[in-house]
């Protein structure tokens, strides 16, 4: 199943007819006939008076200023291996209400305010490596991603870069969510990519934030082909039910119908655990508990 899964991700990113850019991530968390609310992600941004780096500069926005979209523009800009289009901005200044455009890569992907900190999110650049498999050698699109926590002052107070494979992504999804009994963690910062059809993985990125910094904490994804099989991941931490002291138990349920034809519903089913541990700055997996597998039928 696992070799399964890992084939469809590699097929879906290469051999799909309409691979979506990374524009749809923007657009799909950023449109709206009315406007949309959003938060400069960038430390510093240019605006201008129309959507083009030839155009006269208008202002500049630092990162944790609120705006609203306007539109999105028919123009596009590449930096850094990312092509996105302008948008058209509304945002306040000195008691005023002022317009312009900008690119889009300086707009944060989502944000969310827990007490007196707020996260938000970034794609940074997109890159190509080639990656091996079983199934050969592959040229795959990777994202640098950011992420960063700014206080009531708009002030950088933590930021950590990671690098991911989207795929097909459509949406995206962040939240800061309560640190579950982890040592010495007041927040965890959960961020998620997914897409809209079948066989498109959903990546589930866990930080913990301790005041200072953001900590890696293990990962999940789901994935699923309705009526062929699906993958599902799910966390328990230690202040949840069945959680354990310093441990993050990760439950993982593999399906994969036995029915070639797809007329009926025979699920072999493999179920297993892993147990991380968790001291404060670093997990590390100790355990992993695989369960007798079983059939799961249509009733």
């Amino acid at each position: 199943m696992k070799k399964l899964i890992l084939f469809l991700l590699f097929t879906n990113c290469i051999f799909s007819q309409e691979v979506p850019s990374e524009n749809y991530i923007w657009f799909y968390n950023h449109v709206n006939e009315n406007g949309i609310d959003a938060i400069i992600g960038a430390k510093n941004c240019y605006i201008r008076e129309e959507a083009s780096t030839n155009s006269s500069l208008k202002d500049s926005l630092q990162i944790g200023t609120k705006i609203k979209i306007i539109k999105n523009t028919e123009e596009y800009l590449n930096i850094k291996g990312l092509s996105l289009s302008w948008v058209e901005i509304e945002y306040q200044k000195n008691n005023s209400i002022m317009t312009g455009f900008l690119w889009k890569g300086f707009i944060a992907l989502g944000y969310t305010t827990r007490g007196n900190t707020t996260f938000l999110t970034t794609i940074d650049s997109k890159y190509t490596k080639k990656v091996k498999n079983e199934y050969g050698e592959f040229d795959t699109e990777f994202y640098k991603i950011s992420i960063k926590a700014i206080n009531s002052d708009n002030q950088i107070i933590g930021e950590k870069s990671f690098s991911n494979q989207l795929a097909e992504s459509l949406f995206f999804q962040n939240s800061a969510i309560n640190s579950w009994g982890l040592k010495d963690l007041k927040d965890i910062y959960r961020i998620s990519f997914s897409g809209e059809a079948c066989g498109i993985p959903t990546y589930h990125n866990y930080f913990g934030w301790n005041g200072k910094e953001f900590l890696a904490l293990p990962e999940k994804m789901d994935v699923g082909d309705a009526g062929a099989y699906y993958h599902n991941e799910e966390f328990i931490f230690p202040k949840e039910k069945g959680g354990q002291p310093n441990t993050i138990i990760k439950n993982i349920t593999e399906a994969e119908n036995t029915d070639d034809s797809l007329e009926s519903y025979s699920f072999l089913v493999k179920k297993s655990i892993e147990y991380y541990s968790w001291d404060g700055k670093n997990f590390k997996l100790i355990k992993t508990k695989k369960l007798k597998p079983y059939i799961e039928k249509e009733n």
